[in-house]
């Protein structure tokens, strides 16, 4: 007997919770399909845990449905505008959340917040955030984060963030929320021109009631799939981060083993490290075959070296690449933010790379075609 529902199961469940049955369009089913497999085969998951997975899974699906009715009964939804996006992606815990959460404070950029992707209808509304009830709920959640995550992870409610819900929704997520590797391996070879389709249909919902000026996206595992991206996007312009691969690689796993939820014995860690290893290298070999394709031009390659030690001369050239003039005021606000948050300000996150059956020196190794393309810095 199976232990999770069949997606025929799920879809029939959500379409009876919604009172409606359009789910709209792309090839989520087959992600679906191959996500609750990969959780009977590969998931180590506590059984009590089961409920919770199954039930966000469905939540997914009830939103699909509601972005179509939204659609449906908003066809003007159909004109909303979309301006960019600029896109900061690259590896994972090379300074993509800082830079992102910089940019956020400048009111010209629309940012794709965490609690409107949860339930993104009724699309959020221009002056009324601050009393949204899920931007409140969404507060509360992160009021009840240790320590410990607050050390690994910065969040600021009103900044963008990663659109895991949104690829989610999709069935095309890099869902490094669950453990579920065959998911994933399958998910990095994957054609998501479909799904960056939908993303844009939501993005386009979700800017129709508060428009943007310039839209601001950040996702690490969109370097996975660049191409299918500016399909989506055809003006996007790419802000690409970089760190020595020894230090990311380590972090990275560390943070997602705090991530998934419990499991049913002792977790693997070694399986976890060597997994997240070759998760990111094939990412990197993806975004630098595809990002030539693309047009170098459209990239700007960021340090996080850089980052560190002059996050001022950072910040202004990244905004001199775009064309955007930093306005004094808000240039003191972004340079106030930094100071609040230099490195080691919210606590240290400590982990080690043997914890993972990592070595630095291996990794370097198996990542020099990355560290030699660009430049990148070895730590000490």
């Amino acid at each position: 007997m199976s232990r999770y529902p069949t997606a025929d199961a799920l879809l029939a469940e959500a379409a009876a919770e919604a009172g409606h049955g359009d789910f709209g369009p792309g090839d989520f089913r087959e992600g679906l399909a191959v996500l609750l497999d990969s959780l009977e085969r590969d998931g180590d998951l506590d059984p009590g845990t089961d409920a919770a997975v199954v039930a966000d899974l469905r939540r997914r699906l009830v939103n699909r449905l509601d972005v179509e009715a939204w659609y449906e009964d908003h066809p003007e939804t159909e004109d909303a505008a979309i301006a960019g996006p600029v896109d900061i992606m690259g590896l994972p815990r090379t300074g993509t959340t800082a830079l992102a959460d910089m940019l956020s404070l400048d009111p010209r950029f629309r940012c794709l917040t965490g609690w409107e992707q949860n339930r993104p209808v009724p699309p959020p509304v221009a002056g009324r955030e601050r009393d949204d009830p899920r931007r409140r709920a969404f507060v509360r959640a992160q009021e009840g984060r240790s320590d410990r995550q607050k050390a690994m992870h910065i969040v600021e409610i009103d900044a963008t963030m990663e659109d895991t819900e949104i690829l989610g929704m999709a069935f095309h997520g890099q869902q490094m929320t669950l453990p579920v590797p065959g998911y994933r391996a399958w998910w990095r070879r994957a054609d998501l021109t479909e799904t960056y389709a939908y993303h844009r249909r939501v993005v386009k919902l979700l800017g129709s009631r508060k428009p943007p000026e310039l839209w601001l996206f950040k996702a690490p595992h969109h370097k996975f799939h660049l191409e299918a991206l500016a399909t989506a996007y055809p003006e996007m312009r790419f802000v690409m981060t970089h760190r020595d691969p020894a230090k990311v690689v380590p972090s990275y796993t560390s943070l997602v083993s705090t991530i998934f939820p419990p499991a049913a014995g002792e977790r693997d860690l070694h399986a976890l490290g060597a997994e997240v290893s070759e998760h990111l290298r094939e990412g990197l070999e993806h975004a630098i075959e595809e990002r030539a394709r693309i047009g170098e031009d459209r990239f700007l390659d960021v340090h996080h070296r850089d980052l560190v030690g002059d996050p001022r001369g950072t910040v202004r050239r990244v905004y001199d690449w775009l064309g955007l003039d930093l306005a004094p005021d808000t240039a003191d606000t972004i340079f106030a933010w930094q100071d609040r948050h230099a490195v080691g300000a919210g606590g240290v996150h400590r982990y080690t790379a043997e914890q993972f059956g990592l070595s630095r020196d291996r990794i370097r190794s198996e990542y020099d075609f990355y560290i030699r393309r660009f430049d990148v810095a070895v730590e000490g």
